[in-house]
């Protein structure tokens, strides 16, 4: 029986919950196999299959009916495949009921069983609650990472003078130093608020995360920075009838009502912290995401990660996250490159970082540097090009919010190139910059002496 593995056919099979979301372990699956290494083709998409990606089930079922990395096992081939189709009418034809059809009465028992055992741990329903996490009253903050500094934001003249407030969320990485980088505003009430909150987050310094003993980066990390008029306060009726009238309009309303809604929810500790809440805000991404909002996937999966108002479990972020990255939000496939290369909460796999970064640089400017630095850095030659790392860095403007890390792959991109009087250049910027924010400068001392004796700096990921 001729057999032919499946390709991605997300525009015209319609599946339910988590249909296809785990498109990047299914495509590095099919070039495994096309390269023959089956055993890593097995393990994407295996993978793929545990999130409920039908073109993944039903590749499994192909490979154990030709015996590719696994046993051949027509039993194993017929459970895979029908879990593939689950839901789906006209099966007559299909090629797990052909396979049925020619085993013996015992075997054909044997299937059915292991069909129904595929379908309670990988069918739909059981997807569905598999990645649906656990809700608490945990409010936002950043999780494991211990600060060594902080900084307490300037209150900006303008705002004092308009007795103004409010606040601002910044979402970036410290990286394997304890420094902060990638600083993303997700919502500020005014520019000179942000502003004021990124100069001090700048100056912020963590105890890096290790891995065996390694420090690691860390993406996707969260706070809030609170700008408030002394004696300020909240009318606590005033704020529930906002509430009951946003919980109204969410119910019947878009994912960008129940988005909306969800993320206002996890606002109002910043401005009420006595204030109980009766809604969860994951609660309400998962209802928005449901309705097709990528953006409220990236912020479960990421709340997820961290234990945000609900259980932590890296194995249901994951499952959320690519969701987001499947829908095109480039913070969700930037944040599961540097999770897959540092492999601090998900298995590090450097092959599934670059396959998400390199689709996150397309869009994402903390991607653009980050992969412009791995372009010029990577110990492996064939992971480095110093053009490539230029016309990446040309798509970053000169005012870019994290200063550090334009101005230090400037220099490491010119130094790739072969510039090292630009490369000392830049790294004197970056120099001058980090003694101002008073941070440590041994690792910029160290890239500019490489520079000065006219050698390019190589780190791993």
């Amino acid at each position: 029986m001729y057999m032919k593995l499946k390709r991605s056919q997300f525009a015209v099979l319609a599946f339910s919950f988590f249909s296809a979301v785990t498109y990047a372990d299914f495509e590095l699956g099919a070039s495994y196999y096309d390269e023959h290494k089956f055993e890593q083709a097995y393990k994407e998409f295996f993978e793929a299959a545990q999130y409920g990606d039908r073109d993944a089930q039903y590749n499994i079922g192909a490979m154990y009916y030709r015996g590719e990395y696994v046993s051949k096992n027509t039993v194993n081939a017929y459970a895979w495949m029908a879990l593939a189709k689950q839901g789906e009418s006209s099966q007559e034809s299909a090629i797990h009921n052909k396979i049925f059809s020619r085993m013996s009465d015992a075997n054909k028992k044997t299937a059915e069983i292991e069909y129904k055992k595929l379908v309670s741990e990988y069918g739909d329903a059981a997807i569905e609650q598999k990645l649906t996490p656990v809700f608490t009253g945990k409010t936002l903050g950043v999780k494991d990472q211990r600060a060594i500094k902080r900084v307490t934001p300037k209150y900006p003249d303008a705002m004092l003078r308009q007795s103004a407030s409010g606040f601002v969320d910044i979402v970036f990485t410290i990286d394997k130093y304890g420094i902060t980088r990638d600083h993303v505003p997700t919502y500020a009430v005014s520019k000179s608020f942000e502003k004021a909150a990124i100069d001090a987050l700048r100056q912020f310094q963590f105890e890096p995360m290790k891995i065996n003993n390694k420090p690691v980066a860390v993406n996707g990390i969260r706070t809030r920075f609170n700008f408030e008029m002394e004696g300020a306060s909240y009318n606590k009726n005033k704020l529930d009838k906002v509430i009951a009238e946003k919980r109204e309009k969410a119910k019947n309303g878009t994912d960008s009502d129940k988005l909306g809604f969800a993320y206002f929810l996890e606002a109002i500790p910043s401005f009420a912290s006595d204030y109980v809440l009766t809604d969860n805000p994951n609660q309400w991404y998962i209802e928005a995401s449901n309705q097709g909002s990528g953006v409220a996937s990236y912020f479960l999966g990421r709340n997820i990660l961290y234990g945000n108002m609900c259980t932590q479990d890296s194995g249901q972020s994951m499952g959320w996250l690519l969701k987001a990255a499947k829908a095109g939000v480039t913070d969700a496939q930037y944040m599961l490159a540097v999770e897959s290369f540092s492999g601090a909460r998900f298995e590090k796999n450097e092959d599934k970082g670059f396959y998400w970064l390199i689709r996150a640089a397309n869009v994402n400017k903390a991607a653009k540097i980050r992969y412009a630095w791995i372009l010029a850095t990577h110990p492996e030659v064939a992971h480095r090009d110093g053009k490539l790392a230029i016309q990446y860095l040309n798509q970053i403007e000169k005012n870019y919010l994290d200063k550090q890390s334009f101005y230090q792959t400037q220099a490491a991109v010119a130094a790739e190139n072969s510039n090292f009087i630009q490369a000392v250049k830049w790294q004197k910027e970056a120099l001058e910059d980090a003694q101002d924010l008073k941070l440590p400068l041994q690792i910029l001392e160290q890239q500019l002496a490489s520079y000065s004796a006219q050698k390019p700096w190589r780190e791993e990921i």
